[in-house]
């Protein structure tokens, strides 16, 4: 494959060149050399222009998960954290190692039956019941490694299982998982959370995932983390972070897979079927911050069917229904309460009548692979589902649909990533990054950018080389709240700037994505505001970036797009009695996903419809405007 290796130029430059096109401020960067970063272990800069985009995984399972284990996945937690730092590791008898290190990494086994499956399949410890001798000691894939999983996952559904609901056992895995993480922590350069995965998946939702990782802020933890076998309410979470504090040990959680929730994700009551209270949507505000976009089973950002006019709506799209058992939801409201779009855009509904926003999130990307291994990486993916995909069989991975996800496991990329935009690689900065939503979401590269929304004019920005300082004191970063609009003032301004992964594609653009509330309804539009030179809108459209890849040879080419975009946009629309709030969209020009690289290797071909290459993006949180 052709690829550009150097990193990017510091925005601002003096070496950027003026776009003519896109956005009334909009420029194209070239690239400088070769260099790594390894920045100072300090948490307080005096300048907020001076932080810094980390990238990480906050979602990733171990041998330590249930359903890792039934998958013969055998890493352990410091096979995660060495994984992640660019060493090599052993998975499923081949030695794998990423092009680039991440920054950090949140190890977030399931807290049901905690460890024990892993013990159960070394033989460390006998289950009572039938079936369970046999099943254990068949270590081959296929029908029986399945169906030990449909057992060992009883946990998901708040089942006591004899012997996997040990908890001693869950206790000393818990300690094993917050010695690793602390043996790994390196501030400054390479940072661990200690964190879980609560994993509630009541059948009466029709297999809904009410999954959330919970990511600790560290230094003290509980003795136990909080499991579905504990209570399948998240309130009942809540109030376990909530008892946590009072004993300064704080967290965060994060609701992920929304696809997967039957509508459950963001809907109008609460998990107990009463409609919502302010001092509820408080509390949920209060204990999640982020919402998780992207990951391995599929994006949760929007449909095309409820877009119509986004035409990039329908990425990486899990088939209504699959997935881990979920059924399809059946009405127009449950799949509103789905994906995240919608339930941005029903979080503002609700605030209007309880003066409380509960779904006023930021964004992530995570992985969410059951093989220890947070390889995002297209070029460089060895599977993510322990046995369940294993490459070792391109062609049940390539043409057969996975009894995990119900669809192939070729139809869905190696995503995702999260970007934080902090002080420092450390736990204390990064934690609070999180907590302020200075977040975005990747579906894989380390597409780097940076949001900003203000009241005035932007002029010099542009030609200077610290306006991100600027910025912060002009307006708000992703994940803020706009301040009221001072006299004068006609419409909010946002200014944004991306950068590629100097290992991926170059950009296609930078959209902005605005929801708002008008007369009792949601509404959205999607603006194109910054693109690669060389193209035209037409008839309102702007024109594909084109693309360049080579599908026999898994190869592409950045002859097309921008190694850089910036640009500002004033909303045309404002209307400043109306809630309203804007994220930003990167896409990169098209390249290969990992099936194609694993079809050029192996010779066996992609499945009918399965797409060869994607258009890799990332997502800023919102900016949030309330009337």
């Amino acid at each position: 494959m052709t690829r550009n290796l150097a990193p990017l130029a510091l925005a601002g430059t003096a070496a950027m060149a003026v776009m003519l096109a896109g956005c009334t401020q909009g420029r194209i960067a070239p690239v400088a050399a070769a260099a790594v970063q390894s920045p100072a272990p300090a948490d307080v800069s005096a300048d907020p222009g001076d932080r810094q985009a980390f990238f990480g995984d906050l979602h990733l399972h171990t041998s330590y998960s249930l359903d890792a284990a039934a998958s013969r996945t055998e890493t352990l937690p410091e096979d995660a954290y060495r994984y992640a730092m660019g060493e090599p590791i052993s998975y499923l008898g081949q030695t794998i190692q990423r092009h680039a290190p991440l920054d950090f990494l949140a190890v977030t086994d399931h807290a049901e039956y905690l460890g024990n499956v892993r013990l159960a399949m070394r033989g460390e410890l006998d289950l009572p019941g039938d079936g369970w001798a046999e099943l254990l000691a068949d270590r081959s894939p296929g029908p029986t490694m399945f169906q030990l999983m449909s057992r060992a996952v009883a946990g998901l559904r708040g089942l006591d299982t004899p012997g996997l609901s040990n908890p001693a056992l869950v206790h000393g895995a818990w300690q094993d998982i917050i010695a690793a993480a602390e043996r790994f922590n390196r501030p400054g350069h390479f940072t661990t959370f200690v964190a879980f995965e609560y994993s509630p998946t009541p059948q009466s939702g029709g297999a809904a995932h009410l999954h959330r990782n919970v990511i600790f802020r560290g230094p003290d933890y509980p003795a136990m983390p909080f499991s579905a076998t504990d209570s399948m309410h998240p309130e009942a979470l809540w109030a376990y972070a909530e008892a946590n504090r009072q004993r300064g040990i704080d967290s965060l959680m994060i609701p992920h897979n929304s696809n997967l929730s039957n509508g459950m994700a963001f809907q109008y009551d609460d998990f107990y079927g009463n409609p919502m209270t302010r001092a509820y949507a408080a509390n949920r505000l209060r204990n999640e911050p982020l919402v998780e976009i992207t990951q391995n089973k599929g994006t949760s950002e929007a449909l095309p069917a409820f877009s119509p006019d986004d035409e990039f709506a329908g990425f990486e799209l899990l088939p209504a229904g699959h997935g881990s058992g979920a059924t399809a939801p059946t009405t127009e409201a449950q799949v509103r309460g789905s994906y995240v779009r919608y339930g941005l855009q029903r979080g503002m509904e609700i605030a209007e009548r309880l003066g409380v926003n509960p779904f006023e999130y930021g964004l992530v990307g995570a992985s969410d692979f059951h093989s220890g291994a947070s390889a995002s990486e297209e070029d460089n993916f060895p599977g993510g589902l322990g046995m369940g995909d294993d490459h070792a069989d391109p062609r049940g991975v390539l043409q057969e649909n996975s009894p995990v996800l119900g669809a192939p496991n070729a139809a869905l990329s190696a995503s995702g990533l999260t970007g934080v935009w902090a002080e420092a690689n450390t736990r204390t900065a990064l934690f609070d990054a999180m907590r302020r939503r200075e977040t975005f979401a990747t579906s894989g590269p380390r597409i780097r950018v940076r949001l900003f929304a203000g009241w005035g004019s932007t002029a010099g920005f542009a030609d200077s080389a610290n306006w991100a300082s600027q910025a912060y004191r002009w307006g708000v970063p992703m994940g803020g709240n706009l301040a009221a609009p001072p006299a004068g003032a006609r419409a909010p301004t946002l200014l944004v700037q991306a950068a590629r992964d100097p290992l991926s594609g170059n950009l296609d653009r930078i959209q902005i994505v605005k929801l708002w509330r008008a007369n009792g309804q949601s509404f959205e539009r999607i603006y194109d505001v910054v693109w690669s030179p060389g193209r035209q809108v037409v008839n309102g459209r702007l024109q594909p970036v084109g693309n360049t890849v080579d599908v026999a040879r898994a190869s592409y080419t950045n002859t097309i797009g921008a190694p850089e975009l910036f640009g500002s946009w004033t909303d045309p629309d404002f209307d400043p009695s109306q809630r309203a709030l804007y994220y930003a969209r990167v896409l990169e020009i098209p390249t290969p996903r990992w099936a194609t690289y694993l079809a050029r290797d192996t010779g066996v071909p992609l499945q009918e419809g399965t797409s060869p290459w994607l258009q890799e993006r990332a997502w800023t949180s919102p900016v949030f405007y309330t009337p």
